[in-house]
């Protein structure tokens, strides 16, 4: 058995300085002579300790050579280890494989900047939770900006952390810091199932506990009959409205529909169905064709998960209110998309789309509900929160209240739901229309008449594919 290096450096003189310096003559390892090594601070030990340990592993493998030849037998896989930021480009690299989003991509970009800003770049191997913790620093009191504003171009860890106290920034939010966690836990346990580190450094530190602190000030987002009225009123709303075709559908959508404001923003022509004689709004991704790529479909839609893909039957009040006159004006246009003055935006690093419609409608939407007077913090999203309290307090199971809008249910056997179950339109469409009629808020929609866009429908320069 190889020794470790503990022992090993037993049967060699060293002399400790008082500076916490190790010197350490005429250390030889098989073939491999040190006349002299000097070690000072924690970050050197630990990289002499992995030359050492190479140094006699390689030693060791040269004598139990069954050949006999001076070749020497190939290191194991995730020995030496590689740097941290090999690592960490080679993992974003997989979760763009892996089709993740970008914004996703992106922010685990961000945490694991800063964790290269913390360690260095140093061998994976060499993280451990000492670099954790300073880490955790570095992220209390990293300034705003740190990464985008050329001031912090080039500033240490130490810089970072002073400049971070001299402004006295706030701390983060627990659920922005367990973002950051898991994030790492992914990195780490991802190189340890590579076999490029033997254990991860995240094991030792839990997900972050949920503040049970709650703001009596901050206002409920959630819209009673008041609200309701406030934000359709045809004084206000209609005035507003008119401008664009998303302002007019989006919130009656959202309202009757609780759909998610992107799910509603970037629906297709193609999105709104008949089935067995029953309109429907379906919230899908589809393929771009103009969005040419080699290797997979390209869509500018996007989706928060598996469970938002769904067939919502239009309810009753929306038809009323001229949905399908709507329909027919965009058909005559000629557009592919519901709303085509709402852009998907670009990434300006990459060129690929932001796949976010909703951007330009959530910022008039907000500024319309502040206009009538709503706190910040209550927007569209509330619409959701409205229609699943209204329908939870009728007692509608939860199961019906997801068809609608678009959540997980817990699966006791999903080989079950996803392979054997198969779904009957007919019946689901019965229920969800079931569903919706219990939902009926306190307001009138404004009719729409047929043309009423023709003007700003004509001018196609001022669409967005």
């Amino acid at each position: 058995m190889p020794k470790t290096v503990k022992n090993f450096l037993q049967d060699f003189p060293f002399n400790p300085d008082a500076d916490d310096t190790l010197h350490l003559k005429g250390v030889k390892i098989g073939r491999f002579r040190i006349d002299e090594l000097v070690i000072t601070g924690r970050e050197a030990a630990i990289h002499a300790q992995e030359i050492l340990n190479a140094a006699m592993e390689r030693s060791r493998r040269s004598r139990i050579n069954a050949a006999g030849t001076r070749y020497l037998e190939p290191l194991s896989a995730g020995h030496p280890a590689r740097l941290l930021s090999v690592e960490i480009k080679d993992y974003l690299g997989d979760r763009e494989r892996r089709c993740l989003a970008q914004e996703t991509i992106d922010s685990t970009a961000r945490t694991l900047r800063l964790l290269q800003m913390t360690c260095g770049d140093i061998p994976v191997s060499r993280i451990d939770h000492p670099h954790i913790y300073r880490l955790w620093d570095l992220m209390r009191w990293s300034p705003p900006g740190l990464f985008s504003d050329p001031a912090y171009r080039g500033i240490s860890y130490d810089e970072a952390i002073a400049c971070g106290r001299e402004l006295d920034v706030s701390q983060l939010a627990p659920a922005t810091l367990e973002r950051h966690r898991r994030f790492l836990v992914s990195f780490f346990n991802q190189l340890v199932k590579t076999k490029a580190i033997d254990a991860s450094p995240m094991a030792a530190f839990a997900e972050i506990k949920k503040d049970l602190v709650t703001d009596p000030n901050k206002p409920e987002r959630l819209f009673d009959e008041d609200d309701l009225r406030r934000i359709f009123d045809p004084k206000t709303f209609i005035p507003w409205a008119s401008k664009y075709p998303h302002r007019w559908w989006l919130p009656m959508i959202g309202l009757y529909t609780g759909a998610r404001i992107n799910e509603v923003a970037q629906l297709k022509v193609a999105d709104i169905v008949q089935e067995s004689d029953v309109w429907c709004i379906r919230i899908q991704k589809t393929v771009d064709p103009d969005l040419a790529h080699r290797t997979r479909l390209r869509s500018r839609q996007s989706l928060k998960g598996k469970a938002s893909i769904r067939t919502i039957p239009i309810p009753k009040p929306l038809l009323d209110a001229g949905f399908l006159d709507f329909m027919d004006d965009i058909r005559e246009c000629g557009h592919p998309r519901l709303f085509p003055h709402l852009s998907a935006g670009v990434n300006r690093k990459t060129g690929e789309t932001n796949a976010r419609y909703s951007l330009a409608a959530l910022s008039q939407f907000s500024r319309y509900m502040k206009e009538l007077g709503f706190p910040r913090g209550v927007g569209f999203h509330a619409f959701r929160h409205t229609i699943a309290t209204e329908l939870h307090h009728q007692n509608v199971p939860d199961e019906d209240i997801a068809l609608i809008t678009g959540h997980s249910v817990s699966k006791r056997v999903p080989v079950l739901h996803e392979a054997y179950f198969h779904k009957k339109p007919v019946v689901m469409r019965r229920k969800q229309i079931d569903t919706l009629e219990k939902y009926r808020p306190a307001v009138v929609l404004p009719v729409y008449a047929k043309g009423q866009f023709k003007r700003c429908l004509k001018d196609k320069k001022r669409f967005y594919p």
